[in-house]
């Protein structure tokens, strides 16, 4: 196959798995589709972009009490999602900007990705502090269940990695 074709067929797949995420995040976890399973959706989203990761809250069986506190913490923080989301556009532009100058300045890149670095360091505190949040209104089986499909998922990511360069070792003996 063609490089091409390998890119094409690459995008293709994106594409569907867009789709298909699209689709199940449109009928959620379950429930009615109301406004408040939206919100869930929403949440859920930027919980994994914003945390939530290492909680795996779908496979917990959570209470509707329990979904109702998870949008509780993220509603509260969703002032401080925009804020810090625009700080880091902000910094990765002016150090994309940076990067990009000509001449090059050495010591305005060093400045532009230190202070990118300093808003990704507060990324990961909120991160830290949502994670926390949403682990303490979980019940001690949830803690442990959720801890367990956690090792699970770093064990698929570790596997999925190792297949990526083995087949980049492949491609280059090719």
């Amino acid at each position: 196959m063609s490089r091409t074709t390998k890119l094409a067929a690459g995008i293709c797949s994106l594409g569907l798995v867009a789709v298909l995420s699209a689709s199940v995040l449109a009928q959620g976890p379950q429930g009615s589709g109301g406004p408040g399973e939206q919100g869930m959706r929403r949440h859920g989203r930027m919980g994994m972009r914003w945390g939530l990761e290492g909680l795996p809250l779908r496979g917990l069986d959570l209470t509707d009490a329990q979904r109702e506190q998870v949008r509780g913490i993220m509603s509260a923080r969703q002032a401080d999602f925009k804020a810090i989301g625009e700080r880091l556009r902000t910094a990765h532009e002016a150090q994309r900007q940076a990067v990009t100058r000509v001449p090059v300045d050495e010591n305005e890149i060093r400045a532009r990705v230190s202070e990118a670095s300093a808003v990704e360091a507060d990324v990961a505190i909120l991160r830290a502090r949502i994670h926390e949040q949403v682990y303490q209104i979980l019940t001690p089986e949830q803690q442990a269940k959720a801890k367990t499909l956690a090792a699970e998922r770093q064990k698929l990511r570790v596997e999925r990695v190792e297949g990526f360069k083995q087949r980049r070792q492949e491609r280059q003996k090719q």
